[in-house]
């Protein structure tokens, strides 16, 4: 669902997937070269601010999608291009307006 209605620069891309009887399986977007956050962050020192991770988190909200689980290790960055990319929707749930009541 975060990848439904015009792409978005700050959310991984879903490019294929296949629901079998026992799981899942999903093709996602490789960006290349790239690192996580937290490895960049330890490396090059704070290059970006919070507002790339909370657009991405806008838009995946206003999708229907509550991601549940943004960290630093969570954003990937394309070491070239400085793109921030949201990834790792493992422990994601549909947005509602009632509260959370299990944790992953």
């Amino acid at each position: 669902m975060a990848n439904q209605g015009p792409r978005c620069r700050h959310i991984i891309e879903l490019l294929d997937w296949q629901d079998n009887p026992d799981h899942y399986m999903m093709v996602l977007e490789r960006p290349s070269p790239c690192m996580d956050m937290h490895d960049f962050f330890e490396q090059h020192g704070d290059l970006f601010t919070e507002a790339l991770a909370i657009e991405a988190a806008v838009i995946c909200c206003s999708r229907g999608v509550f991601h549940r689980d943004i960290k630093m290790s969570n954003l990937l960055v394309n070491t070239e291009t400085m793109e921030v990319k949201l990834i790792d929707f493992g422990v994601g749930d549909l947005l509602k307006s009632s509260p959370y009541i299990f944790f992953s």
